[in-house]
């Protein structure tokens, strides 16, 4: 058996331990040459919220404001991603071949995750598993536990801290 791995989507969000779960994805995709795709979905906000919202604000002002915010908030997280992928990067003994891509996108996690996996057929979907206790995980779930479940792709998961930060001399 080959196993090939061209492209290989992260999915990230922007938390703390963000870096490590990239620099794992930036070191597979050393390894095999592949592409790296980083995917950090924004969260869509409740319909009850926006309702209130838009009953509060107005719904044509609401419309304006989202489109306005949408659009900085989506460049300021590719900003963010784009710095955290070149402090990784400058860590790792290995060069990469092909520099990572950055999507942001609004929407659900998981069917966002999935989507973009298979538009770009993604050998692999590498993500974060937040460390919460069992009976929160009970209630709530995860989104890697989703992805897992329902992906048809391998799917890497990196616990909180599996990649404790290099620092260069």
């Amino acid at each position: 058996m080959d196993v090939r791995i061209e492209n290989i989507l992260v999915a990230r969000d922007l938390s703390e331990d963000s870096s490590g779960v990239i620099r794992y994805a930036l070191e597979l995709g050393c390894k095999f040459h592949a592409q790296i795709h980083v995917l950090h979905v924004m969260p869509v906000v409740d319909a009850s919220v926006m309702n209130m919202v838009s009953l509060a604000m107005g719904a044509d002002k609401l419309a304006k404001f989202n489109k306005e915010n949408e659009a900085e908030l989506a460049e300021q997280t590719r900003k963010q991603l784009s710095e955290i992928i070149q402090e990784e990067t400058a860590l790792m003994e290995e060069e990469l071949i092909h520099p990572p891509k950055i999507e942001v996108h609004h929407g659900q996690p998981v069917p966002m995750i999935l989507t973009m996996a298979d538009k770009i057929d993604a050998d692999m979907i590498v993500i974060g598993s937040h460390s919460k206790g069992r009976l929160e995980y009970a209630f709530l779930g995860s989104v890697a536990e989703k992805i897992l479940r329902k992906s048809h792709r391998p799917v890497g998961i990196v616990p909180p801290n599996a990649l404790k930060p290099k620092r260069k001399n």
